[in-house]
């Protein structure tokens, strides 16, 4: 999409007059495009995308103007909403954070427990209940993902290229681990359900002076392990590395009694998911060989690894 349209739609719906534009690259959502805009006086997020539901821009406005310390707000538009759409995609801003992934700057123990503070007070929040009623029960993720699944495995039958080629070897050499993900699930959770990020991982979280939890598209009303999973092993560098990092979440996270099964489901859920989506990518781009090694990270030492081996 071009600038000048993109100028257009903010001043139009956000009445935001915009001098500046940088688009922003980053994470896995091919779906969104990210921009830093700047007016004369401030400078804003620019997200646009169809990924994720309604929902989650409603959480993050409810959290947001309930002054949960670490949850941008949302900048309305001139009509009051939280979005505008353009082309069945989702225009929102939020007011920019001048700080860094903290999956590349990393945590501090402090910063660990100040993350297991913010996580905490999402859980903890209780949403009005037409918002709670209305939020999603199931990932949409998770949804799509067979059939994707089923597209990997027709195009890796007669592979197109290097990466493709290269993609097939590893999905032949962890044949176990994907059928075991793909038919193997175990039973979902039935425990008390929350607010949930969905994807809580370092690389949706912003570091300055505080933390900011950002991108709110996949949130989920489930039990809180949704989330807590990220933390527990098997995320890589976007999740706690060592014992001390875990210790300093936990802790400030406070007292709750893991409901390990729980754990189980959404991991094996969620490696399933990125299997699958990195593989796809890896096939269609962006940044094919990137994909490509993600995917074999998660089969060999990531989070199927630690699935599918917590089943034998």
């Amino acid at each position: 999409m071009g600038e000048t349209l993109l100028r257009k739609w903010l001043l139009a719906d956000f009445d935001l007059e915009v001098v500046e534009l940088t688009p922003v690259a980053y994470g896995a959502d091919i779906a969104a495009q990210v921009w830093r805009a700047a007016t004369a006086t401030n400078v804003y997020a620019v997200k646009w995308s169809g990924a994720g539901t309604n929902t989650g821009h409603q959480v993050a406005a409810y959290l947001g103007d309930s002054g949960l310390p670490g949850v941008p707000e949302m900048v309305r538009t001139i009509e009051g909403g939280l979005w505008s759409v353009h082309a069945k995609k989702r225009l929102t801003v939020t007011p920019w954070i001048d700080g860094v992934r903290a999956a590349q700057s990393g945590l501090t123990e402090e910063q660990w427990a100040e993350y297991g503070v913010l996580l905490r007070r999402v859980h903890d929040a209780e949403p009005p209940i037409r918002l709670r009623d209305a939020l999603p029960k199931h990932s949409h993720i998770d949804a799509r993902t067979p059939t994707i699944a089923a597209e990997v495995r027709e195009r890796l039958e007669e592979p197109e290229g290097e990466v493709a080629e290269e993609l097939a070897a590893v999905w032949s050499q962890y044949e176990h681990v994907i059928t075991d993900l793909c038919t193997n699930r175990p039973p979902a959770p039935t425990g008390p359900r929350v607010i949930c990020h969905g994807d809580p991982h370092l690389g949706n979280v912003l570091v300055d002076d505080q933390l900011h939890l950002i991108d709110w598209d996949d949130v989920i009303y489930a039990p809180r392990e949704q989330d807590l999973m990220f933390m527990l092993g098997g995320m890589g560098d976007v999740g706690p590395t060592t014992p001390t990092q875990l210790d300093a979440f936990l802790r400030g996270y406070g007292p709750h009694t893991i409901d390990q099964d729980a754990i189980h489901y959404y991991r094996h859920v969620r490696a399933f998911e990125d299997v699958v989506g990195w593989s796809h990518q890896a096939i269609t781009g962006p940044e094919e060989p990137y994909a490509l090694a993600v995917v074999k990270g998660i089969l060999d030492h990531g989070l199927a690894a630690l699935a599918v081996s917590a089943e034998r």
